[in-house]
């Protein structure tokens, strides 16, 4: 009988394998690049070791860029080994272990995802080796999971279609970066580097996810350059209640004017009323009557808030501890690779039916983690688990893609023997999933309208009833805060009657979006879906965002490193740089709709229709090939002088005339 040869996405991975295998890797096996035992052999990947080639590699003349050679649409396509002496090396190890005659099965252990099946199928193919393989699909590292992985293990073939989506998506970034970035360059870039005083021509990176989200930066940039604020007014009435004796102050709340709006529309009708109004309003009033015409008391109940997925615990950590999202991403894969946490490149926040069954080994792990033991001891208290498979907020197996959410596994850590970022991390996905099994937390709410002519003032109160989940996870004040009092409103009495001891005029101005931070900005390529005006597309894309939630940090990240953005390294605030806006209004003037959200995320839903089996990867190719073939012939027959010095130049000026 021969031999399972098992290859894993990384080293440190590896070891996890080699560990429930029986194996131990030595020194001298990390040299050679694998370790063996009489019925297994297991090797590691470091990432990608397999890249398709370059134009070149199809045909010299393209190692010039030239304007006339574009599009570049290859038949077939090639790759290459990465041109890295380290990476060259482990291939031909895991070339050869793929080929040697004793090895009868593979077992494919690399991420459990898109990109994990790409890494293993590039290497595989480029190998030439035929032999059988199964894939090992997993949601954590732990020893239970790696083997139940391993004797669930699916033929591969059942995820061909999984691998095409793949390849499909690698062949669209690359037509997209090679053909737009090519002809954006030959076309614009000396100017470009005029306006920026480079030695050399700018090369102009265009890619199909990264200038959309480039321009969502900058559209944000100009809208709070040219946001025009304008002063609005409100009043406040101070009263005295006679019978019960509680002094509070009470908004004035415009009438509605459509019988539609919902007393949430109250802060949008406040907005745009004159000085002259509202001054207008105090004197008729003034002098007159007040009383109590309304008294709502409410208990209201919040639940915990979902688990995380990868681009809320970025946005999370982001806020909470202004951690660069991909350092995020990359505290939460070393969290993962030491068993800690599940997976975490998962766009689901929610878990399945089976994976509740292990929640009871979960909070026991975390029991003996002393910084969770009264927590986990407090869920024991309330009795039977408030999570069960009934609960569809935190529980369904419909809302769960590759993944389900990121939740702690029953292998723990002390929190003291982290570093700072790691620690926060881990602390956060830790409590999040704790309080999903506290109980809502309920708020005394009272709504009090007085009415002084026919005008109705408003006054809002809010109390902590029950603490509940907020016990254990803190969350950032609620929005409106400012407008709850603190007088005791709820002992008023309906019909009561009031003294008005005078009216404030309140002035207020609006204020210009805020600047994405790199954890908002996470957020808005997550829900791509809101900028898409026809609702059924909307409906359609709506779990496809621009990008993956494996590559959005990476895409921020690259627009910083190459200079397009610029990222405050305190607050994390993003803002475009001189040549980010630059590019968008170039790519606004000649071919608008590599800037919009819905195409680039309507993409993401044909890889994904691919992947479900809904359309073909040939029918997914024609409309790349046609897209690519149509927008290089436009940016092609664009006016040159339209995007050339002379709006460098003015964007320069306007530039400067705004800060």
């Amino acid at each position: 009988m021969g031999k399972n040869l098992f290859i894993t996405e990384k080293p440190s991975v590896a070891a996890s394998f080699a560990s429930v295998l029986g194996l131990q890797i030595s020194k001298s096996d990390r040299s050679r690049g694998f370790a063996e035992s009489k019925d297994a052999i297991v090797t590691w990947c470091f990432g990608h070791l397999v890249t398709m080639a370059f134009p070149d590699a199809y045909d010299p003349a393209y190692k010039e860029w030239k304007v006339a050679h574009l599009p570049i649409i290859p038949k077939e396509y090639k790759y290459i080994v990465i041109n890295d002496k380290g990476i060259e090396k482990q291939f031909q190890v895991i070339s050869t272990l793929l080929c040697r005659d004793d090895v009868d099965m593979i077992y494919v252990c690399t991420d459990s995802g898109r990109e994990g099946e790409y890494i293993f199928r590039l290497v595989y193919n480029q190998s030439g080796s035929n032999k059988p393989a199964k894939r090992v699909w997993i949601s954590s590292q732990t020893e239970d999971a790696i083997k139940e992985g391993i004797n669930k293990a699916k033929d591969i073939h059942e995820y061909d279609l999984l691998g095409k989506a793949a390849y499909s998506r690698a062949k669209e970034d690359w037509l997209f970066g090679m053909n737009f970035s090519r002809i954006y360059t030959c076309q614009y870039g000396r100017s470009l580097s005029a306006l920026l005083k480079e030695g050399k021509p700018s090369v102009i990176a265009i890619g199909r996810v990264m200038t959309c989200v480039l321009g969502l930066v900058v559209d944000r940039e100009l809208e709070i350059r040219n946001f025009v604020p304008k002063i609005h007014y409100g009043v406040v009435a101070n009263f005295v209640s006679l019978s019960s004796n509680i002094a509070y102050k009470g908004k004035w709340q415009p009438k509605k004017k459509n019988a539609k709006e919902s007393p949430e529309d109250g802060d949008e009708n406040e907005k745009y009323i004159t000085k002259e109004e509202a001054q207008e309003l105090i004197d008729r009033l003034a002098g007159q009557q007040a009383v109590v015409k309304k008294v709502e008391v409410k208990v209201k109940s919040e639940p915990p808030p979902l688990l995380f997925n990868l681009a809320e615990l970025q946005s999370e950590a982001n806020k909470k501890f202004k951690l660069p999202v991909d350092r995020t991403l990359e505290i939460a894969q070393s969290l993962y690779e030491k068993k800690l946490i599940s997976y975490p490149r998962t766009d689901s926040r929610v878990i399945s039916t089976d994976v509740l069954a292990e929640v009871p080994k979960v909070l026991n792990g975390l029991f003996k983690n002393s910084s969770y033991r009264e927590n986990v001891q407090r869920i024991k208290e309330f009795g039977n688990l408030r999570v069960t498979k009934s609960t569809k907020r935190y529980v369904d197996n419909g809302k769960v893609t590759d993944h389900y959410a990121i939740i702690p596994t029953y292998v723990t850590s002390e929190l003291s023997g982290m570093d700072g970022d790691a620690r926060n991390v881990y602390n956060l996905i830790v409590k999040r999933f704790l309080a999903i099994f506290y109980p809502p937390a309920e708020y005394n709410t009272v709504k009090v309208e007085t009415e002084i002519e026919n005008e109705i003032f408003v006054s809002n109160a809010k109390t902590l009833k029950e603490a509940g989940w907020k016990e254990i996870y803190e969350v950032s004040s609620p929005k409106g805060e400012d407008e709850i009092t603190e007088a005791p409103i709820q002992n008023l009495i309906k019909k009561e009657n009031c003294e008005v001891q005078g009216f404030d005029l309140e002035e207020k101005e609006t204020k210009p979006p805020s600047r994405y931070t790199d954890g908002s900005l996470i957020i808005t390529m997550e829900k791509a879906g809101k900028f898409i005006e026809n609702e059924e597309l909307r409906e359609q894309i709506k779990t496809c965002g621009i990008g993956t939630s494996a590559t959005r940090s990476g895409i921020i990240k690259k627009l910083k490193d190459i200079g397009y953005i610029h990222i405050n390294g305190k607050t994390q605030i993003v803002t475009p740089t001189l040549k980010g806006e630059a590019i968008v209004e170039l790519v606004r003037r000649s071919a608008k709709e590599l800037l919009n959200p819905s195409l680039t995320a309507s993409w993401e839903k044909g890889l994904m229709m691919i992947e479900n089996g809904e359309t073909t990867e040939e029918v997914f190719q024609e409309k790349l090939y046609g897209y690519i073939t149509r927008t290089i012939e436009k940016v092609k027959q664009g006016d040159r002088q339209a995007g050339g010095m002379n709006l460098f130049r003015i964007m320069e000026s306007n530039r400067g005339n705004c800060k």
